[in-house]
């Protein structure tokens, strides 16, 4: 039975740090083919130095929503280096609603609308000129000015490249006039003074190091998130994994909640369930490294360009890799593409070598994928699908988990079906 040796025990995991799963999520949401300093880092590293020189301030949640300020542009299509100049940034609409829909995320996670508050104004501008809704003044919290006068310092870093310091100090200060009030400005232009700090922030390596530091100073271990958050802030993840291509809305939270049927229907412990689910909400977050032009072909993709979407694998291990507390949930979402008979994908593991999950995910995705239109095919029926699942069974597919599975994707569709006449 699959529910035999091959479960994984029942051991308790201590919850991730909010501080590195935030921080891996940034380096996702940063990802670029051609590497350079990430953006939410840089902007984090300042923000939460600014932070401690002002008053009135919550340098936590600022933490937080630094590391995660741009969610709400995850998918949009980017200039060739990764970031929109200036003037783009004022004149596109999903530009200026971004930060109505990063905060729309964050308030997803228990507790964080503090942290909601600071994405939705930052980019609100002192003197009302800014966005989404116009504020002004003393209208706007100081946490998401320092966020404003920080995303400004990176975008100057880009267009300038290496400036020397005082020239670049200029220009900011230039920049921000009417953006913030003057004490944030103060602060800013102080903190990018300090000694050796200024040429830190212009090489990836020194950032990375910088951005560790500031998260082991401003969260310790002991601000560990519950299991409800953390599975909130996967859903983020689901989230960013599935923005950047066409046609894969929602396919990491559909994967989910069916890995959470067939693990009901195999009898698991909750605790495995919720072990099952959280991996499937990440399954994907390396596909954000496949190109655009690869999974939206609109023809079948060849052997080669497969094997190129089959490396995503190996990114979403790197993304995950630095969570501590995510080693089980990254061992399952990772062998997703393993086959029962061995002929999967990353390491060609068989039989009960791979992880129930991750037996479970390859039922479900295969499922989810088949039933949703892709730019090369239609949506299948469900009846369709299942077929397909059964005629891999013993093969691609877990014999057990198969027969566990198809009576709930059965009752699944004809729920989603009821609803969608209802509707």
């Amino acid at each position: 039975m699959a529910t035999g040796s091959s479960t994984q025990p029942h051991t308790k995991t201590l919850c991730p740090c909010r501080a590195e799963l935030l921080a891996a999520l940034s380096h996702i949401l940063d990802y670029s083919p051609s590497g350079g300093v990430s953006h939410h880092a840089r902007v984090t590293i300042l923000a939460a130095k600014m932070a401690s020189h002002l008053r009135r301030v919550d340098r936590i949640d600022t933490l937080y929503a630094s590391l995660i300020h741009d969610i709400g542009l995850a998918g949009e299509p980017r200039e060739p280096d990764g970031y929109w100049s200036l003037e783009e940034e004022s004149n596109q609409p999903m530009i200026r609603s971004h930060p109505l829909v990063g905060a729309q995320l964050a308030a997803t996670i228990p507790e964080w609308l503090g942290v909601a508050e600071i994405v939705l104004n930052h980019h609100e501008c002192f003197n009302g000129h800014g966005y989404p809704r116009g504020k002004c003044g003393d209208e706007i919290l100081p946490a998401a000015q320092i966020l404003r006068f920080a995303d400004t310092c990176d975008f100057a870093l880009r267009e300038q490249t290496s400036p020397e310091l005082i020239s670049f100090l200029h220009a900011v200060r230039g920049r921000t006039v009417g953006q913030v009030h003057s004490s944030v400005a103060d602060a800013g232009i102080e903190v990018l003074g300090e000694e050796g700090f200024y040429p830190q922030l212009l090489t990836p390596e020194n950032v990375e190091v910088l951005l560790q530091g500031t998260l082991q100073r401003l969260a310790p271990e002991d601000l560990a998130t519950t299991d409800a958050e953390v599975t909130a802030i996967l859903e983020l993840f689901g989230h960013v994994a599935d923005a950047y291509h066409a046609d894969r809305t929602g396919h990491s939270r559909r994967v989910a909640n069916l890995a959470v049927l067939v693990a009901m229907a195999l009898g698991l412990e909750p605790e495995e369930t919720a072990k099952i689910k959280r991996a499937a909400l990440v399954h994907d977050i390396g596909m954000v490294t496949v190109p655009k032009l690869l999974l939206d072909k609109p023809e079948r993709l060849t052997s080669e360009e497969l094997d190129d979407a089959h490396r995503h694998i190996t990114a979403t291990e790197e993304f995950l890799a630095p969570v501590h507390g995510l080693e089980e949930i990254t061992t399952i979402a990772v062998a997703h593409g393993e086959a029962f008979d061995g002929s999967g994908y990353p390491q060609g593991l068989s039989g009960n070598e791979i992880p129930l999950g991750a037996r479970i995910l390859a039922v479900c995705n295969t499922f989810d994928a088949l039933t949703s239109r892709r730019p090369y095919r239609e949506a299948r029926h469900a009846s369709l699908a299942i077929d397909i699942l059964i005629k891999g069974s013993g093969l691609l597919f877990d014999p057990d988990v198969v027969t566990a599975a198809v009576p709930a994707f059965l009752i699944s569709q004809s729920a989603e079906e009821k609803q969608a006449v209802g509707a």
